[in-house]
């Protein structure tokens, strides 16, 4: 899937080089105390962004990961998720044996959802309405993995763009449901920082937020392995354990047909 909106937040920096010992060029740097960094803004900071966003699905062709999802209360949920080029996706949360409780399959044109335990299959056809299609996907797999994996939602017209450093602020706005805009942070090659949705009257609606990322040698883009959701007042921790990046996919992990034994359900 191929959306076009997005949103992010930054990491906090680690302190640890304060505490080591005050050295000699520590209190030149405190004498001395860093300019702040410019901020630009404007349509060639976003096209610039844009650019590299598409660089990134030029590179990345297929991915595999697993992991787990992790809440306040200690309850750990497994599940796995992959993605080919030009528009398959496939999640599983999986129960506590390993094996699939429920499975989400888009082929291109239909989303398929499957629950195991009642062994029933729900099939909604999303190929006559692209921005719909492109809102759904990305609320049905959004849980498995955030933008960093999967491109952001931009809308081409109305988003702003700033950076300040390494930083690059995506504005989009939304302006239905209460919600005013969403806020995107991303580095200048595209890399995920974090997001936020942020209400009319200001309020934050909800956040993700990258803790920790990795860079993929074959390709030399980074991707987050764990990050941090906020809405609504709960929070989930996600934490991929296994990464595949264009190692190739099997086929039928993408089949939408009804497996034998299961009955359809209308939508």
């Amino acid at each position: 899937m191929h959306p076009r909106m997005q949103l992010t937040l930054p990491a906090q920096q680690s302190r640890l080089a304060f505490m080591l010992g005050v050295t000699a060029s520590v209190l030149v740097l405190a004498a001395c105390p860093r300019a702040a960094e410019a901020t630009t803004e404007g349509p060639a900071v976003f096209a610039a962004v844009q650019g590299a966003l598409n660089k990134r699905l030029e590179v990345v062709h297929d991915f595999a990961v697993e992991g787990s999802i992790k809440d306040p209360a200690g309850t750990t949920l497994g599940f796995r998720y992959a993605m080919q080029q030009p528009a398959f996706s496939v999640g599983e949360l999986l129960g506590a044996d390993g094996a699939p409780m429920r499975t989400f399959v888009f082929d291109g044109s239909q989303l398929v959802v499957i629950d195991h335990a009642s062994r029933t299959l729900l099939r909604q056809d999303l190929s006559h309405n692209e921005e719909q299609m492109l809102l759904t996907l990305h609320q049905v797999f959004a849980p498995f993995v955030c933008e960093g994996w999967r491109p952001p939602l931009l809308k081409a017209t109305g988003t702003t763009a700033s950076r300040t450093g390494d930083d690059v602020t995506l504005t989009v706005p939304v302006g239905e449901g209460g919600v005013k805009h969403q806020v995107v942070h991303v580095k200048p090659d595209g890399s995920f920082i974090g997001k936020t949705t942020v209400a009319d009257d200001g309020a934050v609606l909800a956040s993700t937020t990258v803790l920790a990322s990795v860079v993929d040698p074959g390709t030399g883009l980074s991707f987050p392995t764990r990050w941090e959701m906020q809405e609504g007042g709960e929070r989930g921790t996600i934490t991929l354990t296994k990464t595949a990046i264009n190692q190739g996919v099997q086929a039928a992990r993408f089949a939408t047909t009804l497996p034998a034994g299961y009955t359809e359900r209308a939508p």
